[in-house]
């Protein structure tokens, strides 16, 4: 065990690595702010209702599925690097856009669907390739604990960016606090630019098309990758529509705005954290079951939502939520980086994250008309069967039941 301990800390004394992990924890700061200043700065201007933010959140994750494949042939062509810090400082620069806007009272609910749609398009091109930045970084040796340190400091990040943001929003307005993400973003390219030689172009000699044909065929090669991604396609639906729509809604109504909101997210970012903390030494001996059963606390939480628990007991279910959902996301992180072939990482990356949240859109876009038609309560309850559905349907998979951890596929 001491030798284990051992090893896991030793990956932070990796200066390049050590960069990375700055460069996360600086990204989000801002990126904790970000859903509660966009949410109420929505909601504050004249006219604006939970369909006007179901708008404006859906302009910005259609883009996102759309581009990602496209994200993630371009990070194994020129570099998982660089892509990341030009996606940053061209996100830096979208961000600070939106933020003068709410600075200036011209925010409106086209302009900031233009704007996040753009934003999307760049979050497509980062994601890919951060996912296949980790192994660039630490040896292979290393990537559990390095996912899970990486964890921590963005997990960090956003705890200390969510109680910033709603004091923010709540004493002075979202504008001040987009523009502290957007400079986060700028901080965060310059970082990763330092360590750009990391990241080496991988020239397949195929067309960009036969580049994306070949990331699929790995893709659908990995029966348990499927499986997953179906199940999260279903549950980041539900998800996203009741944590970013209806969520910012009961605020307003049971738990006194977005002051009340930003302590519920921030219990969610503290629970992250400590995943995040348990991830750095957890072993399971079959990853995807343990991780697919402990995705359970997200239709537990909607629920409570959709009881409207008191406070304390929302961000309980918060805290328990992040806490299993960090500890997914490292073991998911870590499966995927070792089974897959790391010239293909970055495609079948982006058909992971295309997967998972082609659904997202939908959540969005559905949250607002349906809570008008049925009540905040009823789409809870909605969103929360889909959620469970969704879990138990991948749990009787046999290619989940597979996957061992000391017994890598491929």
């Amino acid at each position: 065990m001491a030798g284990r301990r051992l090893a896991s800390d030793s990956v932070l004394r990796i200066a390049n690595y050590q960069r990375l992990v700055l460069s996360r924890f600086i990204s989000n700061l801002g990126n904790g702010m970000a859903p509660i200043a966009l949410a109420f700065g929505v909601l504050s201007i004249p006219g604006t209702d939970a369909t006007s933010l179901s708008i404006v959140l859906a302009a910005q994750a259609i883009p996102v599925v759309i581009v990602l494949p496209i994200g993630g042939v371009i990070a194994d062509r020129v570099g998982r690097a660089r892509v990341i810090y030009t996606a940053d400082a061209a996100l830096g620069i979208v961000v600070m856009t939106i933020a003068v806007l709410f600075l200036t009272g011209t925010a409106t609910v086209p302009l900031l669907a233009i704007l996040g749609a753009l934003a999307g398009c760049l979050e497509a091109l980062w994601w890919p390739a951060y996912t296949g930045m980790v192994p660039d970084t630490v040896e292979d040796a290393y990537l559990q604990p390095a996912n899970a340190y990486l964890s921590v400091a963005s997990n960090s990040g956003l705890i200390i960016g969510s109680a910033l943001g709603g004091l923010l929003v709540a004493l002075i307005g979202p504008g001040l606090a987009v523009a502290f993400d957007a400079m986060t973003f700028l901080v965060s390219a310059a970082l990763v630019f330092t360590i750009r030689h990391l990241s080496r172009p991988h020239d397949s000699g195929e067309s960009m098309l036969g580049d994306l044909g070949h990331g699929w065929r790995v893709f659908i090669s990995y029966r348990w990758v499927v499986v997953v991604v179906a199940a999260y396609s279903l549950i980041v639906m539900a998800m996203r529509g009741a944590e970013e729509v209806l969520g910012p809604v009961l605020a307003v109504q049971e738990y006194g705005g977005a002051a009340g909101w930003a302590l519920v997210l921030a219990a969610q970012s503290a629970g992250l954290l400590a995943g995040a903390v348990v991830a750095t030494r957890i072993r399971v001996r079959r990853p995807m079951v343990f991780g697919m059963l402990i995705t359970l606390s997200i239709p537990v939480q909607l629920v409570f939502l959709g009881l409207a628990l008191p406070l304390w007991c929302v961000m309980a279910g918060a805290f328990a939520l992040g806490l299993s959902m960090e500890i997914f996301m490292v073991i998911w992180f870590t499966a995927m980086q070792t089974n897959i072939p790391r010239d293909a990482l970055s495609r079948v990356s982006s058909y992971d994250a295309m997967g998972s949240l082609m659904l997202g859109p939908l959540g969005l876009a559905l949250a607002g008309p349906l809570a008008a038609a049925i009540g905040l309560q009823a789409s809870f309850f909605i969103a929360a069967a889909v959620a469970f559905v969704a879990v138990m349907a991948s749990l009787a998979a046999p290619s989940i039941w597979r996957l061992r951890a000391d017994q890598p596929t491929g």
